[in-house]
């Protein structure tokens, strides 16, 4: 069997999407989420968490002794003693946006897909534990956009006042290839001139 993210055969997928399946569909394309494009992001995620903490504990920092210098008692009136209410209010937002990256960097995000595939009715992602986690029939797949720095797929509905969301594929190895392998499955209806 493949390493996890290389990409896999159909009927090594077999096994795992058989259970999702509807009596007369079959699997066209699968893939699992590649474990060295989560690293990858994971360690994005937690260097732009670094990046944003250390600057933004320096400026809360700086503006609290700002703050605490414009309230101070002193032998006359401090003209700054006035502004002290809004070096509170930055100091403390400033504050707020370095705690929320330590958080950031204790938990980043994860994938919430492990695997998807395209079969010859609808889109499926599945979830680390097996679950279904999203689909979205073939009649409503419209426009795959191609986009991001690994990159990432966006499968767009074709209507476009549908509140339902787009089907994201993320984090695969060859998604241009998936891209060409759900446009040729799932073609867009030729419109007819008027």
């Amino acid at each position: 069997m493949p390493a996890k993210g290389q990409g896999e055969t159909l009927e090594d997928a077999a096994d795992i999407w058989t259970p999702h399946l509807q009596p007369g569909e079959n699997l066209v394309w699968s893939a699992c989420v590649s474990d060295s494009l989560v690293g990858a992001d994971l360690t994005r995620q937690r260097g732009m968490a670094i990046a944003i903490f250390i600057p933004s504990t320096i400026v809360a920092a700086l503006l609290a002794v700002v703050f605490l210098g414009s309230i101070a008692p002193g032998p006359t009136m401090n003209p700054n003693v006035m502004l002290a209410p809004m070096y509170f209010a930055f100091a403390a937002a400033i504050a707020i946006v370095s705690v929320s990256q330590l958080f950031k960097l204790a938990r980043p995000r994860r994938p919430d897909a492990a695997r998807y595939a395209a079969t010859t009715t609808r889109l499926m992602a599945l979830t680390p534990e097996g679950a279904v986690l999203r689909e979205m029939p073939g009649s409503e797949i419209g426009e795959i956009m191609v986009g991001g720095s690994r990159p990432d797929l966006v499968v767009l509905r074709r209507d476009e006042d549908s509140e339902a969301a787009a089907f994201p594929i993320r984090f695969i190895e060859r998604p241009l290839e998936a891209k060409a392998i759900i446009e040729e499955t799932f073609p867009a209806p030729v419109e007819t001139a008027p």
